[in-house]
């Protein structure tokens, strides 16, 4: 497994009249990463708090004047009292920014700590499902860099309590085998009469992470489950209805709302997306579905949108190909986010819980930003003529 050379790094600055805690919160937890308008604006998810960061470029190559859109402000019936999205991709196509939470439940934690010896009573048994976490959206950008937040054209899928209508598609799905439980007014622990009930993520259960987006056809990765090593990429296609409303085709098998497509990544779960310019090709970022480290390898899928449902590629059959692993610490540096850059010839990577090092520090030693790495992922004969949105 060969690491792929590192070419710079790109300074990432947070507003600093923000609270501290707010900026340790984005630098610690990015976990989406995208640019727009000829690489004037970049844009960051993370899967801790319900805004959308935006960031310009400076004169120096980095990128600044931090602007935050919070999800309650275009985002209809948003409650922030109903946990963080999670935002665990995003992608810009066709003047629209488009944003996914993760869609699973999360186990508590067990806090680790010197003079602890004991489990206490909710950790790892209380499982919570936070409705916010099941939002797949797209939301119109204007030519100044700014989230139309009246504009009609915004739209996402319609929600149900913590589900939506992808999770009910995927209720049924045979590979999945996802029970469904309607038992909300006999369980407290229950939220709502009808949902669907998913291992918490980083336990292998449902954990949406990555979204590459081509017009209406949106690829989902899954970081979970992984089944028996293969991983699962979903396909959509959406179209809009009323009342700022997705809906789902039928594209796959028998009427299906959704195309599956399996992937040998090596035992390793889909971590980012992100379609190759022209080319049509998708960037696969791999990486460990527990909580665990582990390679981080990026891959690259030959056409997708030509793939028939139930596909299967490898790098046996020549579908899929190895292009390097991006190289990561103990429990530091896990890459979580891409996008192209530079005129498509590389790749931009952010990562969650990053290395002290990587931080960078204020006046007072307080954290205001972070650095992000770019690395090579193709020839430059193969990216002549690409260009980044």
């Amino acid at each position: 497994m060969a690491e792929l050379t590192k070419l710079e790094r790109v300074k990432i600055l947070c507003d600093p009249e923000l609270k501290s805690e707010v900026i340790d919160q984005i630098v610690n937890n990015l976990s989406g990463v995208v640019v727009s308008h000829q690489g004037k604006y970049l844009w960051l998810g993370t899967d801790e708090l319900t805004a959308i960061e935006r960031f310009t470029r400076l004169e120096d190559g980095g990128f600044g004047k931090h602007e935050r859109f919070e999800f309650k402000k275009f985002i209809d019936d948003f409650d922030e009292d109903k946990g963080e999205v999670d935002v665990e991709g995003i992608d810009y196509c066709d003047g629209f920014l488009w944003i996914i939470g993760s869609h699973s439940s999360k186990r508590k934690k067990v806090k680790i700590a010197r003079d602890k010896f004991q489990v206490e009573r909710k950790e790892l048994k209380q499982i919570e499902r936070q409705e916010n976490r099941y939002l797949l959206a797209r939301i119109p950008v204007n030519e100044a860099g700014d989230l139309e937040a009246n504009s009609p054209q915004r739209a996402w899928l319609k929600r149900h309590g913590s589900n939506n209508s992808l999770t009910k598609a995927l209720a049924k799905d045979e590979y999945l085998d996802i029970p469904q439980i309607i038992a909300g007014e006999d369980n407290n622990s229950l939220a709502g009469k009808e949902f669907y009930f998913y291992l918490p993520s980083k336990e292998n259960g449902l954990d949406i992470e990555g979204l590459a987006v081509r017009g209406n056809k949106v690829f989902i990765g899954l970081r979970g489950p992984v089944l028996r090593g293969i991983a699962i990429l979903l396909e959509i296609e959406v179209e809009a209805g009323s009342s700022n409303q997705l809906n789902l085709k039928a594209i796959g098998d028998n009427g299906r709302e959704y195309k599956r497509h399996f992937l040998d990544l090596d035992g390793l779960g889909i971590r980012e997306l992100c379609l190759e310019g022209d080319s049509g090709d998708l960037l696969i970022l791999a990486g460990p579905t527990m909580d665990r480290d582990g390679a981080h390898s990026l891959f690259r899928l030959k056409q997708p949108l030509t793939l028939k449902d139930n596909s299967l590629s490898s790098q046996k059959n020549e579908q899929l190909e190895y292009l390097g692993d991006i190289p990561h610490g103990k429990k530091r540096d896990r890459a979580e986010g891409l996008t192209l850059y530079g005129g498509a010839k590389s790749i931009l990577v952010v990562y969650d819980s990053p290395a002290e090092e990587r931080l960078i520090a204020g006046e007072r030693d307080t954290v205001v930003g972070v650095d992000a790495d770019v690395f090579p992922y193709c020839d430059q004969e193969k990216s002549e003529g690409e260009n980044f949105s």
